[in-house]
């Protein structure tokens, strides 16, 4: 479920997007695909809307589940409606010092290391309660739940990988 509505530079990520506007003065309810950590979004935060349109954060909340309600220093009233269903993206640096969480598209790119294999994530699907990972190896496509990569692995962000011993046969679970 990658975004691709739009060309993003390689030091972005996909963050969320724009589920309606919050509150008379602007304020927008965004949807954001955490993958770990506290559900925390610090004043400041520099977003980018569609991926080009930079957006400061002035004020949040978090409205429960992966929702925020969000006022941005660029956004007034009128201007809030247009941003309706818009994609919400935010740079890799900007999410390791402005966020509490790591973003659930951050692990997008990365390589799973498994008994002497090394895999590629091709994307993340945000599904309920459990987001997977579609991990790809030698054209074989099969989901990795976050929680397993998180709980029994060790990730190097610097170096893009994750050390992991998947279960056996978890290859071969279809899709």
């Amino acid at each position: 479920m990658t975004d691709t509505d739009c060309s993003v530079p390689d030091d972005t990520v996909y963050l969320g997007y724009v589920e309606k506007t919050h509150g008379l003065k602007g304020g927008l309810r965004v949807r954001l695909f955490l993958g770990y950590g506290a559900p925390e979004v610090s004043i400041g935060t520099v977003m980018l809307l569609n991926g080009s349109r930079p957006l400061t954060v002035s004020r949040c909340t978090h409205g429960g589940d992966s929702r925020f309600n969000l006022a941005f220093e660029e956004i007034d009233r009128d201007d809030a409606v247009e941003c309706v269903n818009g994609s919400i993206y935010i740079a890799r640096d900007e999410a390791d010092l402005k966020l509490g969480f790591v973003p659930l598209y951050s692990f997008a790119g990365l390589d799973i290391m498994s008994r002497g294999c090394r895999m590629r994530i091709v994307d993340v699907e945000p599904a309920g309660a459990n987001p997977m990972l579609l991990v790809e190896n030698n054209g074989n496509r099969f989901h990795v739940p976050i929680i397993l990569a998180m709980n029994e692995g060790s990730i190097d962000w610097k170096e893009k990988v994750i050390r992991l011993d998947l279960p056996v046969g978890l290859e071969e679970l279809p899709l």
